[in-house]
């Protein structure tokens, strides 16, 4: 257990110094479709009798926005370290709203895990499943984040058909209202570059993809595979050991370790790099 958590550590040491110093050599080469993403999406709507969700372009610019911004002040959350909210890049698109709502993914390796994991998410599936929504927006963007190739995914929610006192979005099971202010400066609000605009060194096309690329979730799942079977090599040699020197017998312990193992190497097993936000 010792050797480990020593080489997890040591692992995740590595990979921070291989991103601070070669961004993008580490990532994960992912294969997900925007349009599939909002079929999924309005799927699980169907299920719940919901309506459909219509594709809006002023919301698929603002998740554009919102990745890009994210990838060019290098952090991971619905609102920017410079202040700006998720509103922001929705009024900054030109879309008036009464409702509206955020979800975000990054590091997922397809769009079916995307929509798997936010309906696992009690806010997201919320988010998801609102009757408060007649439009979608959505954005699927690589770049790299903190020093790390990551496939970025934005996915935005809104309606104008019923006025409220004030517009709501929600984020993160919380119902924000935006305030006053914000709403009579809209028309001033000076969108972010365009996702074309964020520099080569941040982001990778598809037509010149890096020349090396190590996934960092699969170098730390092929070490825990190779600890775990190490472990068992040496458990099962301790059992012929013990047999042919005729002391052979099964304890409570070998059964303790065996259970850790499988445990561990079940946890492996279903684990995932995506996150969800």
């Amino acid at each position: 257990m010792l050797i480990y958590i020593l080489l997890f550590i040591l692992l995740q040491v590595s990979f921070s110094i291989v991103g601070y110093t070669k961004p993008g050599v580490l990532g994960i080469n992912a294969n997900i479709d925007q349009k599939k993403l909002i079929e999924l999406t309005n799927a699980e709507r169907g299920k719940k009798g919901l309506p459909v969700l219509v594709e809006n372009e002023a919301l698929d610019k603002a998740a554009s926005l919102k990745a890009a911004n994210m990838f060019q002040e290098n952090y991971w959350a619905h609102f920017a370290p410079s202040g700006k909210s998720p509103w922001d890049f929705i009024l900054g698109s030109g879309y008036r709203f009464t409702y509206a709502g955020e979800n975000l993914a990054k590091n997922f390796y397809n769009s079916e895990d995307v929509v798997v994991a936010w309906m696992a998410s009690p806010t997201h599936r919320d988010n998801l499943l609102s009757s408060n929504y007649r439009d979608i927006g959505m954005a699927v963007v690589e770049g790299v984040l903190n020093g790390q190739k990551t496939t970025l995914v934005v996915q935005e929610f809104g309606s104008t058909t019923t006025l409220t006192a004030r517009p709501t979005v929600a984020v993160q099971d919380k119902k924000i209202e935006v305030p006053a202010s914000e709403i009579a400066k809209a028309k001033e609000i000076v969108s972010q570059p365009e996702t074309k605009s964020v520099t080569k060194s941040q982001t990778f096309s598809n037509t010149e993809p890096p020349k090396i690329l190590v996934d960092p979730y699969q170098v730390s799942k092929m070490a825990g595979f190779t600890v775990i079977t190490l472990i068992s090599v040496l458990l099962l040699a301790d059992l012929l050991i013990l047999k042919r020197r005729g002391v052979f017998r099964l304890s409570s312990h070998h059964f303790a370790h065996m259970a850790l193992l499988s445990l561990a190497a079940g946890s492996l097993f279903m684990a995932s790099p995506g996150v969800v936000l």
